[in-house]
């Protein structure tokens, strides 16, 4: 993904990618707390106000779909991701010191810590967002905390970290990893799915699974991305010596 040393070896890719586990980690961990009540959607049910489908979900919202207010224990949330990210700088910055490079992770670990920062300062205010047509500025309001709010964290500490690393392989993951995120923040998951062509159902969630496939497909994006970088950091070169060369010459008596 970038740049060999002497060696062959990939020295950037041997410590990012523990960036990228961490970061799929801890969404791994945070997928529980996504699981909402299921259901399921009936023709027949419908508003008697409006007339309207009483199980009908939002497609898609600059704003964000993800609400913790529909969790079963929506408080929880901001905790666990105000503890992930302590982990995440603790374990972060003691890797780099043990590879020796503290400070190409220290601003990456600020921009994260700044960023959660915003998210925090933007909700105890509540903050109304960008009001502008357009739905990339709209989508300014993830800045508060929801459900997506740790993926706004994420993304910008990954690009700088590609900066710091000097990785082109990391900064393009970086990139579309981003417009992944912002897809799955901004549209519902089972959605997405059906416009894609799998056999499901927009409406029915029996399982409650909708918010969490949008955290979990970020997720298995990240643990990809962090295998495929453990393999190029750890990939030896290719050299072999000639078995001649290894043994001496022999000699005639």
């Amino acid at each position: 993904m970038s740049g060999h040393d002497r060696g062959g070896i990939v020295p950037s890719a041997r410590r990012y990618w523990v960036a990228l586990l961490l970061c799929g980690v801890l969404l791994c961990l945070s997928l529980p707390f996504y699981l909402t009540t299921g259901y399921r959607c009936y023709p027949g049910d419908v508003s008697q106000l409006d007339g309207m489908p009483m199980c009908a979900v939002a497609v898609s919202s600059p704003q964000g779909v993800l609400s913790p207010q529909a969790l079963a224990h929506p408080s929880w949330l901001p905790y666990y991701w105000l503890l992930g990210l302590v982990a995440g700088v603790v374990v972060l910055a003691w890797w780099y010191a043990r590879s020796g490079a503290v400070l190409r992770v220290l601003l990456p670990l600020l921009v994260a810590v700044g960023t959660a920062a915003t998210t925090v300062l933007l909700t105890r205010a509540q903050w109304s967002g960008v009001h502008s047509p357009s739905a990339w500025a709209a989508a300014a309001c993830l800045l508060l905390f929801n459900g997506a709010s740790p993926l706004v964290v994420m993304v910008p500490m990954l690009l700088v970290l590609a900066v710091a690393e000097r990785s082109p392989g990391l900064a393009l993951f970086g990139l579309g990893f981003g417009g992944l995120c912002y897809l799955f923040a901004t549209h519902d998951s089972l959605d997405l799915f059906h416009q894609a062509g799998m056999p499901l159902d927009r409406l029915d969630d029996p399982a409650g699974i909708r918010q969490l496939l949008n955290m979990a497909v970020p997720a298995v994006a990240l643990l990809l991305a962090a295998r495929l970088a453990y393999l190029t950091g750890n990939r030896g070169p290719a050299e072999e010596e000639p078995r001649a060369a290894l043994s001496p010459p022999r000699t005639r008596p």
